[in-house]
């Protein structure tokens, strides 16, 4: 059993990660009975991943977290070889939980289109901590005939949610078709237990060869479907990872006709992967994503040889502004700031474990900032263009080397920047950049190298988590 090093530099303080070993999907994410509720895929006893479970975070504000263990293992048979990716719908007073049952089997098999079994599984509580009495509702059997056995990560919501006028509810599934195309299914059940397919959302052209970890739900007057697609190739400076996490914007309806359109990525950054949004009980919508990037041979986590590897974003509040899909940190998290300071153009702050920095710029001037003289942020407003960049000397990447985007004008910059981790918000959350990096003490400074600029920011407590 690995044990948790308190003591640890490159533990995070303004992020949930894993006591120990490997941390990956969030899952289940929701606020019940006034508590925040995150659980996450976890293989405890493994930093590069193994068999997996939920652990579970619970907290009353989203700054006071206590880990509240593991919720869910791998108990039954239709589950035996991991608790895999769901969510959670409150509904009768209860949080139920839906999520993939893994199993492989043994044999000769290539685990795509034969060999493995992925369940569809409900478990639901009365207090958010007890759950029992799981039920199996779909096997592989029940799915449409023309998929591979890749068929995972239930998201179950509401008709009236989504646009439906109806009291039943609806669960979207990730899948892959034996052609290799990403799809999402989409069933409808009026308590929970007995469902029926309803529709398949999918693009007209090939986008992928497999849709994980969907989402669906309205901002404004805009029907959003979320995915993870793999097997994307990278356009441009466009999914330079290896794969990928964006949305679509649905014209007609989730249960009937419709056209996907507008695909784009939630997070340009290195390390961000298969996001989940809920709504809490003001209204917000809240998205978590993970930060990591599975199956990426050119970067890699130092953290590993510590015992643990990987984290989930702050949560970040998705709201429309100008009819564009913006996200932001919630505001909950300016409550660990501590005294407000000013960083003059061509100064540099002291080290710091944990802060957070507000920048506004001139619309027509460029900008470059560096970070602990390793990783540069640069607008070129010739280009239009915003690159994070890793340089050579000192190597803070771990294999990470450059993204861009786009961006007709650069007027502000929010770094929330943590021991290991760095979210850059643009413009308000027009656009985010999330990545790992590792200095050697854990400790990092800013630099305003060009550019007409005014910068706040504020050295940021850590986050109180009992364990």
């Amino acid at each position: 059993m690995l044990e948790m090093n308190w003591t640890d530099k490159w533990r995070l303080g303004l992020h949930l990660m894993p006591p120990t070993g490997w941390l990956n999907d969030p899952n289940g994410l929701c606020q019940f009975k006034g508590v925040y509720h995150v659980f996450f895929q976890y293989s405890p006893d493994n930093p590069e991943g193994g068999k997996k479970c939920w652990g579970h975070y619970t907290s009353p504000d989203l700054l006071n977290w206590q880990y509240a263990g593991i919720a869910l293992s791998p108990e039954e048979a239709f589950e035996c070889h991991g608790v895999y990716s769901g969510s959670a719908l409150i509904a009768d007073g209860k949080m139920n939980l839906f999520y993939t049952g893994n199993v492989k089997l043994e044999g000769d098999y290539n685990y795509i289109t034969d060999g493995r079994q992925g369940n569809t599984v409900l478990v639901s509580s009365e207090d958010g901590s007890a759950f029992e009495g799981k039920k199996c509702l779909m096997t592989n059997e029940d799915y449409p005939d023309n998929l591979t056995c890749h068929v995972r990560d239930p998201k179950v919501v509401t008709g009236k949610s989504i646009g439906i006028e109806d009291d039943n509810y609806y669960m979207f599934l990730g899948t892959r078709t034996k052609d290799d195309r990403g799809e999402v299914l989409v069933y409808k059940s009026s308590d929970l237990e007995t469902w029926e397919q309803q529709n398949i959302l999918k693009q007209e052209n090939k986008f992928g060869y497999m849709w994980e970890c969907p989402d669906a739900f309205i901002l404004g007057e805009k029907k959003i479907l979320s995915v993870s697609p793999q097997g994307v190739e990278a356009s441009g400076i466009d999914y330079q990872n290896i794969y990928q996490s964006g949305y679509f914007e649905l014209e007609g309806d989730f249960d009937g006709e419709y056209r996907l359109k507008n695909f784009r990525e939630w997070d340009r950054g290195f390390d961000f992967y298969a996001p989940q949004t809920f709504l809490d009980e003001q209204g917000r919508r809240i998205l978590i994503g993970w930060i990591g990037m599975p199956d990426d041979p050119g970067q890699s986590n130092p953290t590993v040889k510590d015992g643990w590897q990987n984290a989930l974003t702050v949560p970040r509040e998705v709201f429309l502004k100008d009819e564009k899909v913006m996200q932001y940190p919630v505001e909950e998290l300016s409550g660990l700031r501590k005294e407000e300071q000013t960083l003059e153009p061509g100064g540099t702050t002291g080290t710091m474990q944990y802060y957070d920095v507000e920048a506004t710029f001139q619309e027509d001037s460029d900008m470059t900032l560096v970070i602990s003289e390793g990783i540069k942020l640069y607008y070129s407003r010739s280009n239009r263009m915003f690159t994070l960049s890793f340089l050579e000397k000192p190597d803070l990447g771990y294999g990470r080397k450059s993204r861009a985007v786009h961006l007709d004008e650069c007027r502000t910059v929010r770094i929330l920047a943590d021991t290991t981790c760095l979210e850059i918000y643009l413009n308000g959350g027009e656009e985010v950049f999330t990545t790992r990096f590792y200095t050697e003490d854990g400790m990092s400074s800013l630099r305003a190298e060009e550019g007409e600029m005014e910068i706040k920011y504020w050295e940021m407590e850590a986050m109180r988590i009992e364990v």
